[in-house]
């Protein structure tokens, strides 16, 4: 598999914002249980990154924030296709559009760039986090569980080779996909948590003076990533499930 990948979160505010994307590549072994139902194991990799000097907002030209972080994706999803569809079974349809749901396991890991080196941002707590001031914002987890949903077309070539293209949306339930969530902190509290790397980085507007519990990002708001992909696919099977089968040959 091989495509793009993407994400939607306080520093970009849309999954299809197309200089944000990144090659993105995967593997995928799929069962297919009969001609409307399969179940997919995946493996993805990906990279999400955004700028707020991108944005024409002139509140998030004064944040002046940016990020990359590097997803690495293993999920298991039901597939459902439309159309009675498998690869190696010539009296299915040719072509059938499909949509997929499951649950994924993913490491995300924000870094910014200070001075020509991508910094890891998670560690120095840039929000406060793990601060007695702030007993309510603990570090977050860099590996997490997402529900992802989409959809796309299956097309068979012959009995061995198919081709899928699909787009997957995936629901998160961390708002620090970017390392963006909640306010500004006092910098004597990001001296103390983070050391000076996180006082510059977590105000990087062009006169870095924010006042404390100003607006930084839109809490509760938890971000979204994208991956937008082509496959190609062998079929390593010579039989294939009909769920109508057995009744034929009771006809016969």
């Amino acid at each position: 598999m091989g495509g793009v990948s993407s994400y939607k979160g306080d520093i970009n505010e849309s999954l299809f914002q197309t200089e944000n994307f990144h090659p993105s590549f995967g593997l995928k072994f799929r069962r297919c249980f009969n001609n409307h139902w399969s179940f997919a194991l995946t493996g993805m990799y990906g990279r999400i990154s955004a700028e707020d000097s991108l944005s024409d907002v002139e509140f998030k030209l004064n944040r002046n924030l940016s990020f990359r972080s590097d997803i690495i994706e293993i999920s298991g999803r039901f597939e459902f296709n439309f159309f009675p569809f498998q690869t190696s079974n010539p009296s299915s349809y040719g072509a059938t559009p499909f949509l997929f749901v499951g649950v994924s396991g993913y490491r995300f890991n924000p870094k910014a760039n200070l001075d020509g080196e991508w910094v890891e941002l998670q560690p120095l707590a840039t929000e406060g986090q793990g601060s007695s001031i702030y007993p309510d914002r603990k570090k977050y987890n860099r590996t997490q569980i997402a529900i992802p949903l989409g959809g796309g077309f299956k097309f068979r070539f012959n009995k061995k080779f198919g081709m899928a293209v699909e787009m997957g949306a995936r629901k998160t339930y961390t708002d620090y996909l970017d390392d963006v969530s909640t306010t500004y902190v006092d910098k004597s509290i990001l001296l103390s948590n983070g050391g000076p790397e996180a006082v510059i980085l977590a105000d990087r507007s062009p006169t870095a003076d924010i006042a404390a519990n100003k607006q930084r990002g839109v809490e509760g708001d938890n971000d979204w990533y994208m991956f937008a992909m082509v496959s190609i696919t062998f079929s390593w099977s010579k039989k294939y499930t009909d769920n109508c089968s057995p009744f034929r040959s009771k006809l016969r």
